[in-house]
């Protein structure tokens, strides 16, 4: 707290001298946007006179757009290397890279039964994951397929989403057979626990998702407060809790050996 408590005088004492109507603009990675919907919904019950928008895509378009000057106040990544380097060039504000849930990767077949690894081997369709390169669930789809030594033999299969949450649009209309998302998307979508299979943590590097607070010179003292109000709301108690419900692990429940939060 004493860290929020410097990074909140330090925001306020740069925005003394303004005033504004107040909209928090936050920028999310694909897989956490329905949670943060959600979150958004709660937070605004306690503080109604808050507005907040959500813009949503992949985590290396988000970051893209970050980098060019988009005027957004949060930015909730699906990993923990955007954000570090947004870190590294200066244009997050100081001590605000914090964990705020760690991902879970699953493999979904739907309409299928005791999905498994050997369900790889009978599969006739498309396989979707999202694209590595820009979102970090498809990343962790990639290494879990070469860790189980099925990549080569799928790769013909394999069909890219531009985020996770295109990938699963895939496997719910039936473009695709079979696919790798997030079990917050699934638990969303279907009731059935036996139609996906949680990836052991072996087979994935740890999905730390981490949040930060963009630099923004134009930002109002109201617009800074009710930034730090929605940034220390996800990370509090109910905030925590409610991601933890939403299929993910929260900061405070990080505790599987070898996942080791990398950030404070």
């Amino acid at each position: 707290m004493s860290k929020l408590s410097c990074v909140f005088v330090f925001v306020m004492t740069a925005c003394m001298s303004m005033s504004a109507v107040a909209d928090v603009k936050v920028a999310v990675a694909a897989n956490f946007k329905p949670t943060l919907t959600l979150l958004i919904e709660r937070f605004t019950l306690e503080h109604p006179s808050i507005k907040v928008s959500i813009s949503s895509a992949s985590t290396g378009v988000l970051y893209a757009q970050i980098e060019r000057g988009a005027p957004f106040d949060l930015f909730l990544s699906a990993d923990s290397e955007r954000p570090r380097r947004l870190e590294q060039k200066s244009l997050v504000e100081k001590n605000t890279r914090k964990n705020y849930a760690l991902g879970q990767l699953v493999l979904w077949i739907k309409g299928q039964t005791n999905v498994a690894p050997s369900s790889l081997d009978t599969l006739t369709g498309k396989l979707a994951i999202a694209n590595p390169k820009l979102a970090p669930f498809g990343l962790a789809a990639e290494q879990a397929l070469k860790k189980l030594e099925k990549y080569d033999q799928l790769r013909p299969s394999i069909v890219m989403g531009n985020n996770v949450s295109q990938t699963a649009h895939y496997i719910q209309t039936g473009a695709a057979q079979a696919g790798f998302v997030a079990l917050s998307q699934v638990l969303s979508i279907i009731s059935a626990t036996e139609e996906y299979w949680l990836l052991p943590r072996h087979l994935y590097s740890p999905i730390n998702q981490q949040m930060v607070i963009i630099k923004q010179q134009g930002r109002t003292e109201q617009q800074t407060k009710e930034t730090l109000a929605l940034y220390q709301y996800i990370l509090g108690t109910t905030g925590q809790g409610l991601i933890a419900k939403r299929g993910y692990q929260s900061s405070e429940m990080q505790t599987d050996s070898g996942v080791k939060p990398d950030a404070q």
